[in-house]
């Protein structure tokens, strides 16, 4: 459902009716422009995406102490997020007020406000599934397995799996073809083996490994021992030694919430968080002829996964619009209650300046 919003107490009205239902957490981001899409920045060029690694590793190369205070490869990511470098991170706040902040604060067109979730919308990765050729990999999916608090939809940034899809953006694109030609063929194959076996991967996940009866996924058990998932375990190890040369899946396909220590006061002061969109297999298998566009459709399709709809129409985002002739109002009265730019950007010594400056111009 889409709600024009034309002061910050309209916004908190229509907010309050959502949070109220307690059965989620939500997470709010505010984009300036009225954008085709909510892909993150390295999806908004395939030679970005296609230089993810390069990019990754030159900016840690470029300025080495500025990551020494960080323990993983997904800490290094969000600081580079932090600083403007294409990643695959989306920006989210648990606080719905700074996404409205992030709204408002700039472009000519309307401003806007979407919702996420740490529950996915069963239907949209259903389809997703379906449409890759995988329809009954949804069962994975549809309980918690494996672990008691295991969760695929929320992490943390010192998880092992985060640590592993955060390696896993500066292997080659070599490597990512490899890999991804490999992880492709265990879908089908769990996709067969649910029909046939009327069993679930994750049901057998943490015994395996270890066991020499388990002959069905024998060619991805392989696959582990090849060096493009060698060369990524190592990855993995460098900053968590203890880190196993195993890996589920299930994990990659769906995009997650992950949680992050502050690095900063303005990472505080926004209480960010991120939206970890998943690797779109198809851009790295040669096998598969794929443009652009449908990369970043694909993107999106993940995206929405966890994307908030109207519960009386499932195709329609929950949207906020904030008309462009009431952003700068709302951001007056954001000021008042504290969000400016100087809580927003703490750090941002010139933008404080800019700000006294705009206030007596304004006399």
């Amino acid at each position: 459902m889409i709600h024009t919003i034309q002061t910050v107490s309209d916004y908190i009205e229509e907010i309050e009716k959502l949070i109220n239902n307690k059965k989620h957490n939500y997470y709010f981001r505010g984009q300036d422009d009225a954008f085709s899409n909510t892909l993150p920045s390295v999806f908004r060029s395939r030679k970005l995406l296609d230089n993810e690694d390069n990019m990754f590793n030159d900016f840690l190369m470029a300025d080495p102490q500025l990551f020494e205070k960080c323990r993983t490869n997904f800490e290094r990511m969000a600081l580079m997020e932090h600083y403007h470098l294409p990643t695959r991170l989306l920006d989210v706040s648990t606080n719905p007020l700074i996404a409205l902040f992030f709204a408002v604060k700039g472009g000519q067109g309307n401003g806007e406000v979407y919702i996420y979730k740490d529950r996915p919308n069963h239907d949209k990765l259903a389809a997703m599934l379906e449409e890759q050729g995988w329809p009954n990999l949804i069962a994975e999916y549809k309980v918690k397995r494996v672990l008691a608090n295991h969760d695929y939809f929320k992490k943390n940034a010192f998880s092992n799996e985060m640590q592993l899809e955060s390696s896993l953006a500066r292997q080659s694109m070599a490597d990512k073809s490899a890999f991804f030609q490999a992880i492709k063929s265990f879908y089908q194959l769990d996709n067969s083996y649910i029909a046939q076996q009327h069993r679930l991967w994750s049901d057998d996940y943490l015994n395996y490994f270890d066991s020499e009866e388990s002959n069905y996924f024998a060619a991805f058990k392989h696959d582990l021992q090849t060096l493009p998932f060698l060369r990524l375990f190592e990855e993995a190890k460098r900053d968590i030694p203890s880190f196993a040369n195993k890996l589920n899946p299930l994990e990659l396909i769906v995009p997650k919430i992950v949680t992050i220590k502050r690095m900063s006061r303005r990472m505080e002061n926004q209480q960010g968080l991120f939206l970890f969109v998943p690797f779109i297999g198809d851009e790295y298998d040669h096998s598969v002829n794929i443009d652009y566009a449908e990369v970043e459709r694909q993107a999106q399709m993940a995206i929405d996964i966890l994307s908030l709809y109207n519960p009386d129409n499932p195709n329609e985002k929950e949207k906020y619009i904030i008309p462009a002739e009431y952003k700068r109002p709302i951001l007056d009265e954001l000021a008042k209650l504290g969000i400016d730019y100087s809580f927003i950007y703490p750090e941002d010594h010139a933008k404080k300046a800019e700000m006294i400056k705009d206030r007596y111009l304004g006399l």
